[in-house]
């Protein structure tokens, strides 16, 4: 009896993992950039399409349905500092997926990858959710403040594809493998603040990432290890107006510390474009405030 129940729970769970499976194929697409390519997830009935920023690093891509369909891609919007992209494709009714929010999972959850791996359309992976944490300092400069990892085996071709939950919700775009079964996918939630921005606020100034000079750091007691400096301004722009300077370094944005330069690409990806942002810097070693204002023309 025991190994019957055994088996009975096996095929069962079999059952529903092909059909999870069935349903989150169907809506991960094949995106090709004329050099090689990776997979997109469905982020919208009307033709959105998520995926890496590496995937589609020069913006021209070739988008390929389940359904064997093909359409000219236009970038949308890029967040290269967190390895996404948006597509859009003239297309309607595609079967988007759901997103849910990664915060919720809780490790040992079981989780699903779908992509393109090695060229083999619609591959399943399975594995388990790991944990949230920081990935910086990969090869091209990615930066993921809040990173899904997982306990699964992907390949290359998988980047872009969806990690979903066992409902079928996406809790990420699967983004770079780490090591042996160890990957990482952006949360569902960034890609949405993306999807909901679809902009980016331009600031006007070239930043390299510094320790924060320890005299100001002593005076005025601050706890952050590096800070943004300003190496050049660029004319009529917010920084321009607001006459920041080469040479500055710039603490925080709004309160929120800039520790590296994608953290300032982040803080200006949001809902609205008009506003005004109150950064904090040091300008000869002095703690200042300075006040930039946003409008529709610094897209």
């Amino acid at each position: 009896m025991v190994i019957q129940s055994v088996v009975s729970i096996g095929a069962a769970l079999a059952q529903e993992l092909e059909a999870l499976a069935h349903t989150v194929r169907s809506s991960v697409v094949q995106v090709g950039n004329g050099r090689g390519g990776g997979a997109g997830t469905i982020w919208s009935r009307d033709g959105l399409i998520v995926t890496n920023h590496h995937v589609v690093p020069d913006g021209a891509a070739r988008v390929t349905l389940a359904d064997r369909r093909s359409f000219d891609a236009q970038l949308v919007a890029a967040l290269p500092e967190r390895d996404l992209a948006l597509l859009k494709i003239d297309a309607h009714d595609l079967p988007a997926l759901r997103p849910a929010l990664s915060s919720v999972l809780r490790p040992g959850e079981i989780v699903m990858a779908v992509g393109h791996p090695l060229g083999v359309r619609d591959a399943i992976s399975l594995g388990v959710f790991s944990g949230i944490g920081p990935i910086e300092g990969s090869s091209r400069n990615r930066h993921i403040a809040e990173a899904v990892l997982a306990n699964i085996d992907l390949r290359p071709g998988s980047s872009g594809g969806p990690l979903v939950n066992v409902r079928g919700e996406v809790v990420g775009i699967n983004a770079m493998v780490l090591g042996r079964r160890t990957a990482l996918a952006v949360p569902s939630a960034t890609v949405q603040r993306l999807v909901n921005g679809r902009t980016r606020r331009t600031l006007g100034v070239q930043v390299q990432m510094v320790e924060v000079p320890s005299g100001p750091a002593q005076r005025y007691s601050l706890s952050q290890p590096s800070a943004l400096l300003v190496v050049g301004v660029s004319g009529e722009t917010p920084a321009a107006r607001a006459e920041l300077l080469p040479g500055d370094i710039i603490l925080a944005i709004d309160g929120q510390p800039l520790l590296e330069p994608g953290d300032l690409a982040w803080a200006l990806t949001g809902d609205t474009v008009e506003a005004t942002a109150t950064l904090r810097l040091l300008r000869g070693g002095v703690d200042h405030e300075v006040s930039v204002h946003f409008s529709w023309s610094d897209q």
